[in-house]
């Protein structure tokens, strides 16, 4: 329960940084901050997830169905984001919903990979 909650609120921020700062990443004028989103997903995730892994002390099966239940939420609500995505991000051109489809794969892709990440722990 913990980690759907935890995968929901970083759902909720993240689509309220978009919602409100996603004009300065999401632009088709500037490669630069639209490349550098995408880059910068990689590590973020990575913090947000590894070092709650190592604390809650999870051995692999548990890291992975962990990473499953942080990515669930967010991979859910993001599909109702996605169809309404001009009414939801009104400071984002609407032609840059294909951009935010596919950063939005990586980051969920990236949460699961997290999952897979060794932690030395032996599963149980």
């Amino acid at each position: 329960m913990f980690f759907l909650f935890w995968g929901f609120l970083v759902w909720l921020g993240a689509t309220a940084i978009f919602r409100f700062l996603g004009q300065f990443f999401f632009t088709p004028d500037n490669t630069f901050y639209l490349v550098a989103a995408y880059v910068i997903v990689v590590p973020l995730i990575l913090v947000i997830t590894l070092p709650l892994y190592r604390y809650k002390k999870l051995n692999a099966f548990n890291q992975l169905k962990a990473a499953v239940f942080i990515a669930l939420p967010g991979m859910v609500f993001d599909v109702i984001v996605l169809i309404y995505f001009a009414e939801f991000f009104v400071n984002l051109d609407p032609g840059m919903d294909q951009f935010f489809a596919s950063w939005l794969l990586l980051a969920y892709s990236v949460i699961l990979l997290t999952g897979l990440i060794s932690n030395g722990k032996q599963r149980s």
